[in-house]
């Protein structure tokens, strides 16, 4: 199936299998993974390190291969893609990544940088292109000036609104993000996720969104996919997961989430302490025995 449509936005991700390692050494980073991301719609991959969100992401975009399971976006198969039904998804698929420092090229201009996926996805000439290159640095809070400098010239939260103007220049259908305020201050972290939410509404994209933050992921998903080890242990819309979750995991996720009232903090790290210390002699007698 390598028929590409053309309306709406229509990702599904269905029993996914990725393993590494061979033998004795192999283990399952991804073990029949499956959910859905639908037209205008912020769909969160949660978990903590290893849970398998970022292996999920790479699997779609093709960075991994994985060994089962079945990845369809708007009735393209992933799996089995012609060179020309790649270069269409590339260009309505795009991603940004975690790290803003090495996600760009320090030996190129912030032009190019922007600039490079319409030489490959647009039939733009040269001052097309420019055009098109300076229109979304500034939609994203930069300045026009800026497409001469280089990275070093940037700070951290500049830096990854230059990666979201490089995906968005192609004006694709779905951006993913890979945790992309994970390696910011917390200063920061707030005006990209707003600028993320804003890009969104003007461009009516569908969001993927990989965190392991559900502070942050309650401020932008509708739906969310809890992952641990690997495996969906549980998924449903916002409300559900935030007001009724149904997996300790997901408990101990949103208990692991701080709380503005300094009072309910005390009370966290007090009950968290009685907790540790109610184990700890049952730990003692698991050790001398």
């Amino acid at each position: 199936m390598n028929m590409l449509t053309t309306d709406g936005v229509d990702l599904r991700v269905e029993d996914l299998v990725k393993r590494f390692g061979r033998g004795s050494r192999e283990f399952t980073a991804v073990d029949h993974v499956s959910f859905r991301l639908g037209a205008g719609e912020t769909v969160g991959l949660v978990g903590e390190s290893g849970s398998g969100k970022s292996t999920t992401v790479r699997c779609l975009m093709g960075l991994e291969r994985p060994q089962a399971g079945s990845l369809v976006y708007n009735g393209l198969n992933l799996r089995r893609m012609t060179y020309r039904a790649e270069r269409v998804f590339r260009s309505q698929v795009q991603m940004v990544f975690q790290d803003p420092y090495s996600s760009l090229d320090p030996r190129m201009t912030i032009g190019q940088i922007v600039s490079e996926p319409l030489r490959v996805h647009t039939d733009l000439d040269a001052a097309g292109r420019r055009a098109r290159t300076v229109e979304m640095l500034e939609r994203v809070g930069l300045d026009s000036a800026h497409v001469k400098r280089y990275p070093r010239s940037f700070s951290g939260g500049q830096r990854q609104r230059i990666a979201i103007a490089r995906a968005l220049v192609v004006r694709p259908r779905v951006l993913v993000c890979d945790e992309p305020v994970s390696a910011l201050d917390v200063s920061v972290q707030a005006q990209v996720l707003n600028l993320i939410k804003d890009m969104q509404a003007e461009f009516g994209l569908s969001v993927l969104f990989i965190a392991h933050d559900l502070a942050v992921v309650r401020y932008l998903c509708d739906r969310l996919v809890i992952l641990e080890k690997g495996r969906v242990v549980e998924q449903g819309t916002r409300a559900q997961v935030y007001e009724h979750p149904t997996h300790p995991y997901t408990r101990s996720l949103l208990e692991a989430v701080p709380r503005a009232d300094p009072i309910t903090e005390r009370q966290r790290r007090e009950a968290r302490r009685r907790a540790a210390a109610a184990l700890t002699p049952h730990i003692d007698k698991e050790i001398a025995a």
